[in-house]
């Protein structure tokens, strides 16, 4: 059997194989809360592949908004990771499309951001719980994708 590419080296916006680290072996991937992370860079997309699939999440990412919203659209994700900026779509249009998707609009959305002047609009349409600031607190995002997609409960 061939070794898996470490997931820097996987093409963008493939889920990654196999059972993420964690999950029940008898669980299929199709099965596991999908996390959906669009996030246009190569390291912060990587880190959050990593840290997702180690809590034993399906996860997918793509690097751009178009491409997120194609994937997102194909197979609806349980909760999506949303970068603000990104190329060809950004995040706050992203953001309008799944809310008028009548497949997608109650998905819940973390907004992870550089552009700490956006923060407070954000958080006046999202609520402070969904808008993380880079760089972030690596606990308190995978708690709250937890509570987010079932597979915790709120602190």
């Amino acid at each position: 059997m061939g070794e898996l590419p470490p997931d820097d080296l996987r093409p963008d916006d493939q889920p990654s194989p196999g059972l993420p680290h964690g999950s029940p072996p008898d669980l299929p991937p199709e099965e596991l809360p999908r996390v959906l992370v669009m996030e246009d860079d190569p390291s912060v997309r990587s880190l959050l592949h990593t840290l997702l699939d180690a809590e034993g999440y399906d996860v997918v990412t793509a690097s751009d908004g178009l491409s997120g919203l194609v994937q997102a659209t194909a197979r609806p994700p349980s909760l999506v990771l949303l970068d603000i900026m990104m190329p060809d779509l950004g995040g706050m249009r992203v953001l309008q499309e799944l809310r008028a998707d009548p497949v997608l609009f109650d998905v819940p959305v973390i907004v992870v951001t550089g552009r700490v002047e956006a923060v407070p609009q954000l958080e006046a349409d999202l609520g402070d719980e969904f808008v993380f600031v880079k760089p972030f607190g690596v606990s308190e995002l995978l708690a709250r994708v937890a509570v987010l997609t079932g597979k915790g409960s709120p602190s």
